[in-house]
């Protein structure tokens, strides 16, 4: 676990059961990179939150992707123990 916490998004299926095995991808910015865990036996994938080198605070997340589909295009700045939830595309 990272020293400045995690933030987590679980994928379900359409009645709201947990997906295993889906891969969930994120972008920090046009030059932070991207960021890939696979979900556990509950439909979890777990991130650590990055913090920016210069100036302190954690760096933007800009897209989450499920499978290679975008599902979320809101900028956040994720906190420690952040979770959200998406049914798989």
């Amino acid at each position: 676990m990272s020293d400045h916490g995690t933030w987590s998004v679980r994928v379900v299926d359409e009645d709201g059961d947990g997906v295993s095995g889906v891969k969930v991808s994120y972008q920090c910015g046009a030059i932070s990179g991207v960021g890939s865990e696979y979900t556990d036996d509950d439909g979890w994938a777990q991130f650590d939150i990055i913090e920016k080198v210069l100036g302190g605070g954690p760096i933007a997340v800009h897209r989450i992707w499920i499978d290679g589909q975008e599902v979320s295009d809101d900028l956040f700045y994720p906190e420690d123990g952040d979770t959200f939830s998406f049914v798989r595309p």
